[in-house]
């Protein structure tokens, strides 16, 4: 991202910030009824000692923006290795926040902020962290040159000049576990460098990215969805020629079933036999009255929907607040018709479907390791060119033995409608 679109967009911070991305955010995935409280709490703006960061972008020589981040050192007494920002802890003499993050980053990085030409621009969400005890203010600033760092040795391993494409709402997001004070943590992680961030770091990062995004990410979610594919039949296919009338997209009926079940059978048999759940199937057949035949289906179901335990997919603690996430458990398009715009129409009306449901986003997904799997190189960009992103990539929990991708495209017209 060029750098002076970002000093455009962080020229002033709005008075609503955008939220991090839910799957940064540790969840508790186990532990013992004496466990302490949460890693990120309510009224967090109340607990914990003062203490702020320094997140700073700057142009690097081709002109795109990067963001300081530091490797702290094994011998410091918090959160030693990790990635974070320059900062720390708030003395008497700061008169406030920004005050403790230029501080804490000449101490730490040698920052001259007359040098580099750095300007406050606002700050990020302020919260708590139990596991440090810190309440911590992230200052957001802009440098008008790459800044001249150096780290100081027994509080900074290793200066790291990331690319805020790394922290986009499309960046990849992977999920680590972990144990903390007896606890079994399970969260998404950025992997920047070498290194994996996570936590608090990670949160204002990705709040970061989705206000760097700003409105440019809208318009690729007319109908907006988050999408999920675990059933997507060979989207990659040579365009065919036009069909002599386009298809029509319906809501599958009662006596469809037959015809579902041939039009499965004959393009992916396991499907035929073993129908992903739906809240709603959806088909495209063609018009003419005389050869009339489904040419493409696709499905939905709720996200948080119970699940067996033979199910395959992974993601075990992606979670999101019941009846807000939609699924699009099926998307199926006939060989002879691929490339002419129907698994779009079928993805568009299972969005519209889901939304008029009540739901936010729309998930899908599909296989990641595209050496293995060249055909995920064609569902990612399918989804890719319909406005979805990508979330979270499980490694984990292996599906069949296969990590999987998680993407997702949020439902914009009931956001609007929510929120505004």
């Amino acid at each position: 991202m060029r750098f002076e679109l970002v000093r455009e967009r962080l020229r002033a911070l709005p008075w609503e910030l955008p939220a991090p991305p839910a799957i940064l955010t540790p969840i508790m995935r186990g532990g013992w009824p004496d466990s302490p409280d949460p890693l990120f709490p309510v009224e967090e703006h109340r607990r914990g000692r003062p203490a702020a960061v320094l997140v700073l972008l700057f142009p690097d020589a081709e002109g795109q923006a990067r963001v300081l981040l530091t490797t702290r050192a094994s011998s410091v007494a918090a959160h030693a290795g990790e990635v974070s920002f320059p900062g720390g802890s708030a003395d008497p003499g700061d008169a406030d926040p920004v005050a403790t993050a230029l501080r804490e980053a000449a101490e730490e990085v040698a920052l001259d902020p007359a040098a580099c030409g750095l300007r406050v621009t606002g700050g990020l969400e302020v919260f708590a962290l139990t596991v440090s005890g810190f309440r911590i203010t992230p200052v957001v600033a802009i440098a008008e040159r790459r800044p001249e760092c150096r780290p100081a040795p027994e509080e900074v391993a290793r200066i790291i000049e990331a690319p805020v494409e790394a922290f986009l709402p499309d960046a990849p997001v992977e999920l680590e576990e972990r144990v903390i004070r007896r606890r079994l943590i399970r969260y998404g992680v950025y992997p920047v460098a070498g290194e994996r961030v996570w936590g608090a770091t990670a949160r204002m990062l990705g709040q970061l990215g989705a206000l760097l995004a700003g409105e440019a990410a809208e318009p690729a979610a007319e109908i907006g969805a988050e999408a999920e594919a675990p059933a997507v039949a060979s989207l990659a296919a040579a365009p065919a020629p036009a069909p002599a009338s386009e298809p029509t997209v319906r809501p599958a009926r009662p006596d469809d079933r037959p015809a579902i079940g041939a039009f499965l059978e004959a393009l992916a048999p396991d499907l035929a036999r073993d129908l992903p759940p739906a809240s709603q199937t959806l088909l495209a057949e063609t018009a003419a009255a005389a050869d009339g035949k489904i040419v493409g289906l696709a499905s939905w179901a709720p996200w948080n929907r119970p699940r067996p335990a033979a199910d395959p997919r992974g993601f075990d603690g992606l979670d999101f607040p019941t009846g807000e996430s939609a699924e699009l458990t099926l998307l199926a398009v006939a060989p002879e018709v691929r490339g002419q715009g129907i698994g779009r129409r079928l993805t568009n009306a299972a969005a519209e479907a889901a939304e008029a449901a009540g739901n936010t986003r729309l998930l899908a997904w599909t296989l990641a390791d595209a050496a293995i799997h060249p055909s995920s190189v064609a569902a990612r960009a399918f989804f890719h060119s319909n406005g979805f992103i990508d979330l979270a990539v499980d490694r984990r929990i292996q599906a069949r033995g296969e990590d999987r991708l998680v993407l997702s495209r949020p439902l914009w017209s009931r956001r609007r409608h929510t929120f505004e």
